[in-house]
């Protein structure tokens, strides 16, 4: 009598055939989701820091405008721009992200009178 309780090789190659699909397919979706999760999160910290910036163009007069300088925030090298555009304050901040793109975000603010 013959025992039949094993794997045949043709099966062992189909399911491990599938399995390596499967594999090959995530893993570099889970790749690119990691890269865009921290050019988002870049892109949020250095909004922050932005924000916090202008704030000190609008609510102090004697800062100068325009003002250019560099600064770096978790380990992102920033360059940050602020200059009088008729009655509003622009601020500009550039960086390049995860993904080596050049970024740009502008934020305008209305000076405390």
């Amino acid at each position: 009598m013959r025992k039949d309780s094993g794997f045949t090789l043709m099966e062992v190659l189909i399911a491990s055939s599938i399995i390596f699909t499967a594999v090959s397919t995530l893993l570099p979706i889970a790749l690119i989701l990691e890269a865009e999760q921290k050019v988002l999160s870049d892109r949020r910290t250095v909004a922050y820091m932005l924000h916090d910036e202008l704030q000190n163009f609008i609510w102090d007069p004697t800062k100068q405008v325009p003002s250019h300088f560099n600064r770096t925030v978790n380990n992102i090298e920033t360059s940050l721009e602020f200059k009088q555009e008729q009655e509003l304050i622009k601020g500009c901040v550039t960086w390049d992200n995860a993904r080596n793109r050049h970024e740009k975000l502008c934020f305008y603010g209305l000076p405390a009178a």
